[in-house]
């Protein structure tokens, strides 16, 4: 039951510990929605957007060292290499750039 156990006074979802490893982590996501965790008052958003702010100003000055692997369907990949011919870019970059830029997006949301 771990992570999942609720406080029976006020419905809180005991959150991970702050050591938890990336599989028990993992784990507590695919079974808790963060809206859930925000409504049960186990999370609050952080309207102090300062850190997020240096984070990506940070990443524009960091070398691309990391891969991420995401599965799309096919017609998806095929639409994506269009785009990137179209705008005469890489494909990596293209959605390099919209990763970055949603990202922004995200960050400065309430």
């Amino acid at each position: 039951m771990g992570a999942k156990k609720r406080n029976k006074r006020n419905g809180r979802i005991r959150l991970p510990r702050k050591n938890t490893g990336y599989t028990e982590l993992s784990n507590f996501f695919d079974r808790h929605e963060g809206f859930d965790l925000m409504d049960r008052g186990s999370v609050d958003i952080d309207k102090d957007h300062k850190d997020l702010d240096r984070m990506l100003k940070e990443y524009w000055n960091q070398p691309n060292t990391k891969q991420l692997n995401i599965r799309i369907p096919p017609g998806a990949k095929r639409m994506i290499e269009r785009l990137a011919k179209r705008k005469t870019l890489e494909v990596s970059t293209l959605v390099r750039m919209w990763v970055i830029d949603s990202m922004r997006r995200e960050a400065f949301q309430p």
